[in-house]
């Protein structure tokens, strides 16, 4: 059914009265007239009853005008919807993340971004924290996927979500050896105190990394005197390595879910709540955002509520006596 034909009804319910309908619509009294009379034969139901002055809308009527209206709104919806992308949907947008951010969520958000906005370029720098800032703060990329690193005089933050961090300690490491796992898991970690792990071995990533960061926060805060056995510049790796046994490492929640270990291994917070990381999008202060800039940020976020598995899971801390 063409919109039209909602247009004709709606304004004649508004007017209660066919020859001014008609007026507003520039069309003829008869040919309005004609109109309605050809729409209830082809509905099979009265629309208006022209017998009382001014006429009335029917049962029948008022429904037709509730779901034409919605119709209606739908369209509209949709016209500003289109135009906004055939009117913004243009430039070049440059995002900066991390490998593994990277490969977490582009697989989700680009595909849809290119259907939505396939006027717009788009382009992807990864690296490390330090060397992401850097472009931004320079003016080559226009948007920084990356954790929260403290409030900066150069750039706005948005946050997205928090993310559990845990420390994943392999197995056959005396702290772990006798303990009972058949609870543990990356969701369900166990407490444990930090002073346990004073002057242990750990993996660690590089300090420009936000997990590299993040763990020797902990140290100093905890008064943990690490031995460090080897810095690396990702996550993956450093997990991986670290279930060889090589020493206990931090990691993300999502980490050790996504990916297959040497070794297993079990999963602790040294802190009560689960330690987190907040993670969002930076961008200039002084470089105002384009459209087309606006448009992934949007799209990003879409993406972000719909797709659970792209979203950190949810961790309970569990309380195992052998290790409190």
């Amino acid at each position: 059914m063409e919109s039209i034909t909602y247009e004709y009804v709606i304004t004649v319910a508004r007017h209660l009265n066919i020859s001014k309908a008609a007026q507003e619509l520039c069309i003829t009294q008869p040919a309005l007239t004609k109109f309605i009379n050809r729409l209830e034969k082809k509905m099979g139901a009265k629309l208006f009853d022209r017998t009382t002055m001014p006429i009335s809308i029917t049962p029948a009527g008022r429904k037709f005008i509730e779901n034409a209206r919605q119709i209606l709104d739908i369209e509209h919806k949709m016209q500003l919807e289109l135009s906004t992308i055939s009117s913004a949907a243009r430039g070049t947008v440059t995002v900066g993340m991390n490998t593994e951010f990277c490969s977490q969520t582009l697989p989700y958000v680009l595909p849809e971004f290119c259907f939505r906005y396939p006027e717009i370029e788009f382009k992807i720098r990864e690296g490390n924290n330090l060397t992401l800032f850097q472009e931004l703060e320079a003016g080559h990329v226009d948007l920084v996927y990356a954790s929260y690193s403290g409030a900066t005089p150069n750039f706005n933050y948005d946050f997205i979500y928090n993310d559990s961090l845990l420390l994943a300690v392999p197995v056959e490491h005396p702290l772990v050896r006798n303990l009972n796992l058949a609870n543990n898991s990356p969701i369900t970690p166990y407490y444990l105190n930090p002073a346990r792990i004073k002057n242990c071995d750990f993996i660690v990533l590089v300090p420009e990394q936000g997990m590299g960061m993040i763990a020797r926060n902990l140290f100093h805060k905890y008064h943990i005197n690490p031995n460090i056995v080897v810095e690396l510049p990702k996550n993956e790796t450093a997990l991986r390595l670290a279930s060889t046994g090589m020493g206990m490492v931090f990691t993300p929640v999502r980490t050790p879910l996504r990916i297959g270990l040497i070794k297993p291994m079990a999963y602790f917070s040294i802190e009560n709540p689960i330690t987190t990381r907040s993670r969002g999008v930076y961008y200039s202060k002084y470089f105002p955002l384009s459209e087309a800039a606006k448009c992934f940020i949007q799209v990003f976020n879409d993406v972000f509520e719909r797709e659970a598995i792209i979203r950190p899971p949810v961790c309970q801390l569990l309380f195992a006596p052998e290790i409190a």
